[in-house]
């Protein structure tokens, strides 16, 4: 059942990159010509709005720089042109209903996009580090021009190395005592890039905000911990992100044992680094580590200079908070986060059975989530065993830890919590079935919204008028909190900050924006989940 979550993760987000495969190419436009201290970069005109794609930020990750930390591209002095998106980088998934994976991307794939209104100056800056599992996606799967152009802001998408090549611990690939989380190197370093360049893109670089949904949102929870994270962004959005449940960060030693497994499962010694180098990239992406497959193949890993404490005892025991960037936080998750999961891992055509149920519970939250499949999320009280399925999984990877995590940090800075539950958000690849007849507030639901076009799983094409002002509402508070580390503004329902209860949690629906006092309750946080 592990795999079968696995699967449901990275098939989640790929959606957003098979979209990206059929997109038609942008006609040249105008151009507008910058020159950043990174060097001079040629963009183009979009209407009232300037774009640059496929901006370089690192040196390429191949050969020898190949698992190694990032490094900085020499400054350039013949202009550069950015006027499409860089490849993503490589990864391969599988589309629902079909048999043979896609595969696409490069090595070379540290590319950044940024979008700004025309003549910006000193607007505020908010950077997209995109979700998929650790295993899919890129920037470019992303369209943020109306947020961007409607909210005055700069918007920067950033690529970053994932899977194997992004995450994988072996003793070989030891440098300086640490190995392993190089796609959240990488992130640092486009931060850093920001904070040295956007300037001259319209952006201030002294008001910088990283945000986020699903791997994106638990990369930035885990850049709150990360030394070399410090001081590279201002504020934090996290959508649907928690950081705290054991599959999705590891410990350094459970790293490196499944990373040598994997090395070993194609043909190279765990301690050879040269062999490993020397493999092809297809081979790589077919990289496993022995035993059952975990929720991410290859997630990040702690007990390591680059992220020395579990994000798990930080968050979710309140310790050593000192540790944590004392950066204002915007965080929330969606009312159904697990049905999209619950789906794939059923059989289509059909509900789960009572086997099938415990398993799909085991693989959610271990025994615990059996126990609580069994009780509390009891099939007797969901119309099929796979939604009481999905309500565990909401309940248990995503909204409660979400809401033990900004518990703890409300004591030390501004928390702004949402629930975003319109159930009704048009899906572009998702089909209703036997098990789960509807997918409810799923998932990545409220990316679309965020951004002002289809994303991940949303069809923003397919809104409807309060849908749309719902979507335009979000926006407006995003850019506030960006623009002010405070989301309120006028025309806008009171977003009050988070307690230490983890009550005024602010909810979101079509033509119902308001706060929500019965979070935790109605999540069974506190109680079943403790």
């Amino acid at each position: 059942m592990n795999k079968l979550l696995a699967l449901s993760a990275a098939c989640l987000l790929a959606t957003a990159a098979a979209q990206s495969l059929t997109l038609p190419a942008a006609a040249p436009a105008q151009s507008t010509r910058v020159t950043p201290p990174a060097g001079p970069v040629v963009g183009s005109l979009d209407g009232a709005l300037a774009v640059w794609e496929g901006i370089p930020y690192a040196q390429p990750p191949v050969e020898g720089l190949r698992w190694r930390s990032p490094l900085a591209l020499p400054t350039w002095t013949t202009e550069r042109p950015a006027l499409q998106p860089g490849a993503a980088c490589p990864q391969s998934f599988t589309l629902a209903g079909e048999s043979q994976p896609v595969v696409r991307g490069e090595e070379d794939c540290l590319f950044l996009n940024v979008y700004a209104p025309q003549n910006a100056q000193n607007l505020p800056v908010m950077v997209w580090i995109h979700g998929g599992s650790y295993n899919t996606g890129a920037g470019s799967d992303y369209n943020p021009r109306t947020l961007a152009r409607e909210q005055n802001v700069v918007v920067v998408t950033i690529n970053y190395r994932l899977g194997a090549l992004g995450f994988l611990a072996v003793p070989g690939l030891e440098e300086k005592g640490s190995v392993g989380n190089y796609g959240l190197l990488d992130q640092q370093l486009a931060l850093k890039w920001v904070r040295n360049n956007i300037s001259a893109f319209g952006g201030n670089a002294a008001n910088v905000t990283a945000f986020g949904e699903s791997a994106g949102g638990m990369s930035i929870c885990q850049h709150l911990l990360m030394p070399g994270a410090r001081g590279l962004f201002d504020k934090a959005i996290i959508q649907s992100g928690p950081c705290t449940d054991p599959q999705l960060t590891a410990p350094r030693n459970v790293a490196l044992q499944k990373g040598s497994s994997a090395a070993e499962s194609l043909g190279c010694p765990p301690a050879d680094a040269a062999c490993l180098r020397a493999l092809p990239v297809k081979k790589l992406l077919q990289a496993q580590p022995k035993g059952l497959p975990a929720t991410v193949t290859f997630p990040p890993l702690y007990g390591d200079p680059t992220l020395p404490d579990s994000p798990a005892a930080v968050f979710r025991q309140g310790i050593n908070q000192q540790a944590v960037a004392p950066v204002p936080l915007l965080m929330g998750t969606n009312a159904d986060e697990g049905s999209i999961f619950a789906s794939f891992a059923s059989t289509p055509g059909r509900d789960a059975n009572l086997l099938e149920y415990v398993g799909i519970n085991y693989a959610f939250s271990g025994l615990r989530g059996v126990w609580a499949g069994l009780t509390s999320y009891a099939p007797g009280r969901y119309s099929t065993r796979a939604l009481a399925a999905a309500a565990q999984s909401t309940d248990a990877i995503f909204a409660c830890p979400t809401s033990d995590l900004g518990r703890v940090r409300a004591a030390q800075v501004p928390v702004y919590a949402y629930e975003f539950r319109d159930r009704t958000v048009p899906y572009t690849y998702l089909k209703p079935g036997v098990a789960v007849p509807d997918f409810g507030a799923y998932h990545s639901a409220e990316v679309a919204s965020i951004m002002g076009a289809s994303a991940a799983l949303g069809d923003y094409s397919r809104f409807s008028a309060e849908q749309l002002e719902l979507a335009k509402t979000m926006r407006t508070y995003w850019a506030n909190f960006a623009r002010t580390g405070d989301p309120n503004g006028r025309g806008l329902v009171t977003w009050p900050r988070l307690d230490s209860a983890g009550t005024k949690v602010l909810g979101f629906a079509p033509a119902q924006v308001g706060v929500v006092n019965d979070f935790r309750a109605s999540h069974q946080c506190g109680t079943v989940w403790k």
